[in-house]
């Protein structure tokens, strides 16, 4: 645990000492600030929408009436280019206008308003292209009208959206009925182009008498269903035009045209046409001129009340953060003797982290290797006065001591258990090596071929006997006797692992690359290669092959495969091994007791002390893969030598018969030919040529032993057959 964590994890006494000052005032400011910020937020938001319908309205306004002209302009027959060219140049300059408002209002603008407005940009930015396609004819008139409508209806949604964000009931409905008096100004006129058209032609296409129809009668009764609700001077502003020559006029000639049906010739005089035409102009302007005054007034109502509130609402804020402060100030002269304390608890837990952190770990690490250590003169004393905190301090310092004790005595006896057990593999190893040197000289002076395949037997046993011996020496953290100063050919030190395992009959080694290792990684590489080979072959069926592949990698670094063809592994099971790989633990009796696979964490620890990398892959088939990566710092090109035995011939040590107590030191590995026991015999030659069909000198051997020896390698060479 870091400083910080200790920090963040020791502040109990703090934090009740300031809760019982301070929740009072807390919950106070609480109270306060939760009753009058969203009340403030609200008002500001108003406001701010009241403030943005109010910059936009009047362009708005003027943009709108323009777009509903040039529509107009657009679809009608027997209009002037120049009269079409003044309309688009009007719509130009207020759309223009409209733009920049919008995009100066954006910036924060809530997320509808935001959405609303984007639409809105997008359809007037469609404008010089619709134009274009009109003049060339790709748009038809149905076309242009539509885009028109479009446009006019996404500033409609707009306004409607800003209407419904205000927050006020009273301002909301202002709103919503100055956009439908926006809706119904601008339906008027859709009918009257429906209208218009069926004058032009004589008659009215298939469904424009309905939709004329439709429009005229959705128009009136929103007119005079939301006039009910406008304002005083909105509603008399509707009296005095219902009351105008030109609304009856063109009420007149809408009824005409609805009582003469779908079927009925319609005729007009150009004058009557243009006096229409002019109708529809002026009483368009009137119910955007109502619907401009209902939103002046529902824009003027929501930024009185929003501003009223929000001055409110800051007072109140204000009082109370006042309040808030004073509190804070009162209650925080009074923690000032709390600080003391708490200086002094933090001192012991600093004091106490140190030790955990920076004094214990060495302490320990000695402990472990069996080093004497003296706690009393490295630790020191915890001395914190007599006082409670005192009392406290020597609490923790008799705990924090039995603590150690308990965790100095475990570690030595750890190491005691780890020197046990070296002591006990270091004497079964002496015996072990008595044992190889008088089976060697049995097996050179046999000359019965039944006792001499006994004793091959017992040659193979005991050099196993004499690996699993010598893991146990690793696991203890000892290093194992044979040892080598020069460097040691890889071909040499795959076989030597070859001719360690029991069924090393069963293994076949592809091309060995000609690099040598260096001999103090000899003896750790051939353990590695040998627990793994003979992991392949008891974990597979009897009669199969295991596969070892020995290629370069990049970085000048050797990679050796070793693959059987067993059941292969569960995924769980081969992560947990991978990860013991990489991290061996520690050799207990609780780690014993986790994991009986000691032969993995003899290969773990191997590899480690050497750099190598040690993972488990799924093979091909159903097998399991093992792949040992040997790094550059352990290899260097071979010297040329002698010719040696092909590929696929095993090689084990060369042992002269010596003294049982003589120390293995730098030799040749241990070396087999292929078929033979491990037990060489004394001053037979390590390797002889093979494709001359020659033999080694047996002079030494009867020839009951030479037969013997035939006869092992046909029959591994009918095995390798039926592999």
């Amino acid at each position: 645990m870091t400083s910080q964590d200790a920090e963040t994890h020791h502040r109990t006494i703090k934090k009740r000492l300031s809760r019982a000052l301070t929740l009072p005032i807390a919950l106070l400011s609480v109270v306060l600030l939760s009753s009058t910020v969203p009340q403030g937020v609200e008002s500001f938001v108003v406001w701010r929408i009241g403030v943005a319908a109010d910059e936009a309205a009047t362009p708005a306004m003027r943009g709108f009436a323009a777009l509903q002209h040039e529509r107009d302009l657009s679809v009608r027959e027997g209009i002037p280019p120049a009269r079409l060219a003044a309309a688009r140049a009007e719509t130009d300059r207020n759309v223009a206008e409209l733009t920049r408002t919008l995009e100066s209002l954006t910036g924060y603008a809530p997320a509808p308003i935001a959405e609303k407005t984007a639409q809105l940009q997008q359809r007037l930015g469609e404008l010089p292209q619709r134009r274009l396609l009109a003049q060339s004819g790709e748009l038809t008139r149905r076309a242009t009208v539509d885009y028109f409508n479009s446009a006019i209806d996404a500033g409609i949604d707009l306004f409607d959206t800003q209407s419904r964000l205000a927050h006020d009931i009273q301002v909301t409905q202002d709103g919503i009925t100055a956009t439908n008096l926006l809706r119904a100004s601008d339906l008027m006129q859709r009918a009257a182009m429906i209208g218009s058209s069926a004058v032009d032609s004589g008659r009215f296409g298939t469904g424009a008498h309905h939709a004329f129809t439709e429009r005229v009668f959705t128009y009136r009764s929103r007119l005079r269903a939301e006039s009910a609700h406008a304002a005083p001077q909105v509603r008399e502003r509707y009296r005095e035009l219902t009351n105008s020559p030109a609304w009856r006029r063109l009420t007149a000639v809408e009824d005409q045209l609805v009582a003469a049906g779908a079927d009925g010739v319609h005729t007009m005089s150009p004058e009557q046409r243009r006096a229409w035409h002019e109708d529809v102009a002026t009483v368009g302007r009137e119910l955007n001129a109502l619907a401009t005054a209902q939103s002046d007034h529902a824009v003027t109502l929501g930024m009185t009340q929003s501003f009223a509130k929000f001055v409110w609402t800051i007072t109140v804020v204000l009082v109370a953060v006042a309040a808030v402060g004073l509190c804070w100030w009162y209650s925080r002269r009074n923690i000032g003797l709390a600080e003391q304390v708490l200086q002094r608890l933090a001192g012991l837990r600093d004091a106490v982290l140190r030790r955990t952190h920076e004094l214990l770990p060495p302490i320990l690490q000695r402990a472990r290797k069996g080093k004497r250590v003296d706690v009393d003169a490295e630790l020191g004393e915890l001395d914190f006065g007599r006082d409670e905190i005192g009392q406290v301090a020597q609490a923790m310092e008799t705990s924090q001591r039995a603590t150690i004790d308990a965790t100095i005595g475990e570690a030595s006896t750890h190491a005691a258990f780890r020197n046990a057990i070296a002591a006990i593999a270091s004497g079964q190893q002496t015996l072990i090596q008595q044992a190889i040197v008088l089976v060697d000289a049995a097996e050179h002076d046999e000359q019965d071929p039944e006792r001499l395949r006994r004793l091959l037997q017992v040659d193979s046993t005991v050099t196993r006997l004499r690996r699993k011996i010598e893991n146990l020496r690793v696991l203890a953290g000892d290093k194992p006797g044979r040892r080598w100063r020069d460097p040691v050919p890889l071909s040499k030190l795959v076989q030597s692992a070859i001719g360690e395992t029991e069924h090393y009959t069963r293994i076949n080694v592809r091309a060995v690359p000609p690099v040598a290792v260096k001999g103090p990684a000899v003896t750790d590489a051939v353990r590695v290669l040998a627990e793994l080979m003979d992991n392949a072959t008891r974990f597979s069926p009897p009669n199969s092959s295991v596969l070892v592949r020995v290629e370069r990698t990049t970085g000048d670094r050797v990679l050796v495969e070793i693959e059987d063809r067993g059941l292969g592994m569960k995924d769980a099971d081969r992560r947990r091994i991978n990860e013991m790989l990489s991290a061996p633990p520690d050799f207990t009796a609780t780690s014993v007791q986790d994991d009986v696979r000691l032969g993995v964490v003899v290969v773990s620890r191997l590899a480690q002390r050497r750099g190598i990398e040690v993972s488990l892959h799924p093979g091909e088939g159903t097998g399991t893969r093992a792949s040992v990566v040997l790094p550059a710092d352990l290899l260097e090109e071979q010297v040329p030598a002698q010719p040696e035995r092909s590929g696929e011939a095993t090689l084990r040590m060369k042992r002269e018969p010596r003294s049982a107590s003589e120390p293995a030191d730098s030799g040749d590995l241990p070396q087999r030919t292929r078929g033979t026991t491990l037990a060489q015999l004394t001053n037979r030659p390590s390797a002889y040529p093979r494709d001359e069909g020659q033999r080694p000198d047996v002079d030494a051997r009867p020839s009951g032993s030479v037969a013997f020896l035939n006869h092992i390698q046909r029959a591994r060479s009918q095995q390798e057959g039926r592999s």
